[in-house]
């Protein structure tokens, strides 16, 4: 009577189970169509910025761009959302699993454990004992038949407890993997919001940057455009953009980088298809003077890791104003001789091999100064005049740190 009340409770318990699963599956084929539609529109936005990238540069192009680039994300965030959903579904789908199997188990244990206690009983006499103590030699038989197929069927439970047990491991095992892919599922979406709320704050750069005129887009444009060929037409011409190894080195000063160093030099510069190894000797150069002025954990990597430290309007192109490890640095025009006196480096930008070029200049006065070289191997304080003329400068900057 009590195993047929455990049997009733087993089947009703295993019935809503069931109804509960079926429920979940159908919440996370809802979701699958959702993430298949998602998936298309992403696909439809890529393909419109594609297009728009194919088109003339223009002010209203970028806007069209940005806005465009908004809705991906968007559509993005969604999607991960929806991912996420079906993730935690899929989880509580195999607790349900472990559940129901952990409990699967539990019966297989208690319906061997009755088997092996009735074997017991059945194996208390010998066969030979039975056989003589009986008056009716069929009965004995039947007895060793049952005790046979008792031995059988206890096989049986045994071996549908391994598969039990095996179904466990495996859930469980499921169970941990989906628990890491929900881990990263949300470091994505944290990651796509962050993306969503940098491209609105782009347009509102872009518009600020231009002044909302198609004249000042165009104007900024082609000296961004220039500037960062001129950086390619310098490395190409000096002898290339092959990247070095052992370059970094600090003292009191400050730190030396070298924009070829294999630890970035293949690195794209601010995502766009200019590399730091051939375009980053402004980047680099920045990065070397901030660390000169107490920040000594920046490197070139920490400027280039920044979007905001770049024009919307043309992403390779670095601000005047940066933004590094909590602080601003602003390049603001000065003369390299009383910059130097008070102890303070200057970047100064020199024409040189049919392109541009940024140095550190960080001694010396009246034409004789020691240089940081971003480009030359082992470039640190190393003669000004040996490699370029002060003629040929075309820009002098300090750089001032502000909270």
């Amino acid at each position: 009577m009590a195993r047929d009340l455990s049997m009733a409770q087993t089947v009703a318990t295993s019935t809503a189970a069931a109804n509960a699963t079926g429920t979940l599956q159908q919440q996370i084929d809802s979701n699958d169509a959702q993430i298949a539609s998602l998936n298309q529109e992403i696909a439809q936005y890529q393909a419109q910025l594609q297009q728009i990238g194919a088109n003339k540069k223009t002010l209203q192009a970028a806007i069209n761009a940005l806005d465009l680039q908004r809705s991906k994300i968007q559509a993005q965030v969604s999607l991960t959302q929806t991912q996420i959903s079906t993730t935690q579904l899929q989880i509580q789908q195999l607790g349900g699993q472990i559940t129901d199997t952990e409990q699967a188990i539990g019966n297989d244990q208690q319906e061997l454990a009755a088997y092996l206690r009735n074997l017991q009983k059945a194996d208390g006499q010998p066969l030979f004992v039975k056989v003589l103590a009986s008056n009716d030699l069929a009965d004995v038989w039947s007895d060793v038949n049952a005790t046979l197929q008792m031995q059988d069927a206890i096989q049986l439970q045994m071996q549908a407890l391994h598969e039990q047990e095996s179904t466990l491991s495996d859930s469980q095992a499921a169970s941990q993997v989906k628990q890491q892919t929900l881990a990263s599922q949300k470091q994505s979406l944290t990651s796509q919001q962050q993306s969503l709320t940098t491209t609105v704050q782009s347009k509102s750069q872009l518009l600020a940057q231009t002044k909302a005129q198609e004249s000042n887009y165009e104007k900024l444009l082609a000296a961004a455009e220039a500037e960062l060929q001129s950086f390619t037409a310098f490395t190409q011409n000096a002898g290339g953009s092959k990247l070095l190894t052992g370059q970094t080195s600090c003292d009191a000063w400050g730190c030396y980088y070298n924009q070829r160093d294999a630890a970035w030099g293949n690195l794209a510069l601010d995502g766009t298809q200019y590399k730091l190894a051939s375009d980053g000797c402004l980047v680099t150069s920045m990065a070397m003077v901030m660390t000169h002025y107490g920040y000594r954990d920046v490197t070139p990597v920490t400027i280039n890791s920044n979007p905001d430290n770049f024009a919307v309007y043309y992403p390779a192109y670095l601000l005047t104003t940066i933004n590094v490890d909590g602080v601003s640095a602003t390049r603001k025009a000065a003369a390299i001789d009383a910059t130097l006196a008070t102890g303070n480096p200057v970047i100064v930008g020199l024409n040189a091999y049919g392109g541009t070029h940024y140095v550190v200049l960080v001694s010396g006065s009246k034409g004789n100064y020691l240089m940081r070289d971003p480009y030359i191997a082992n470039g640190k304080d190393i003669s000004f005049s040996a490699n370029y003329s002060l003629s040929k400068v075309f820009g002098v900057t300090k750089v001032t740190i502000s909270s």
